[in-house]
């Protein structure tokens, strides 16, 4: 399956076993759906380089690549949540984003957050590091192929496209990564018997060359502005 023509693709990781319980001891409560802003945590900036490397390995990216975002999420019965069909479009930055390019400047929780233009968010690779075996009970993800290639969609054009380009259950087992560009759409229903779907979701940025004219975001990626106190 090829990432750049369907947008997602599932391969295997080989991090130890260890690193799964330290993950999983760390970053999840059973009372929460999950914390976003993870890359000061040891055990996530430790997951995502060695991530990274496999990637890089694989081609899937490049050396100049930059971790910019780690977010936990759990589904379990407390916490049985679903997301209607979306794009991955806002994302953090340490402080507020004023450039004309970027759209929709809000605070969640004392972070701030904006779209990037569509050039960014075409150099964005998500990392989705399952950490429990995900099957069709428990929510898993559904993706769209194909939608990451026609930029941003509005909300009222979403149905029609996945109507058009139909639907995939992402299903994983524990250790297996789900890559995907945060373009594509998805979306995830509710557990039918909830259970722990624990998932630590790394997002990078390519590293090729920003354009002149998006001069913060070049400024996050080389000042560490992004909202991650540090890039891996």
């Amino acid at each position: 399956m090829s990432l750049e023509s369907q947008g997602f693709a599932l391969v295997r990781s080989s991090l130890p076993q260890d690193i799964f319980e330290e993950l999983r001891n760390t970053l999840f409560d059973d009372d929460s759906a999950g914390e976003r802003c993870l890359l000061d945590q040891p055990v996530v900036r430790e997951t995502a380089l060695s991530l990274k490397r496999e990637l890089i390995r694989s081609a899937h990216l490049s050396s100049a690549a930059v971790a910019i975002q780690a977010i936990a999420f759990n589904k379990t019965p407390t916490t049985n949540w679903k997301v209607a069909w979306h794009q991955d479009l806002m994302f953090p930055f340490a402080k507020p984003v004023t450039a004309h390019d970027f759209h929709l400047p809000t605070v969640k929780q004392g972070v701030h957050y904006a779209r990037p233009p569509a050039c960014i968010l075409k150099q964005l690779l998500a990392v989705r590091l399952h950490l429990d075996d995900c099957d069709s009970t428990n929510g898993p993800l559904r993706v769209c192929p194909g939608t990451h290639c026609a930029g941003v969609f509005a909300t009222s054009e979403i149905s029609a496209h996945v109507a058009d380009h139909g639907e995939v259950t992402c299903l994983a087992k524990t250790g297996e990564l789900l890559l995907m560009r945060p373009l594509i759409l998805h979306a995830s229903s509710q557990a039918t018997a909830p259970k722990h779907r624990r998932i630590l979701h790394l997002v990078y940025h390519s590293g090729d060359p920003i354009p002149e004219r998006l001069p913060i975001f070049a400024e996050a990626l080389s000042d560490s502005s992004v909202h991650t106190s540090m890039l891996v």
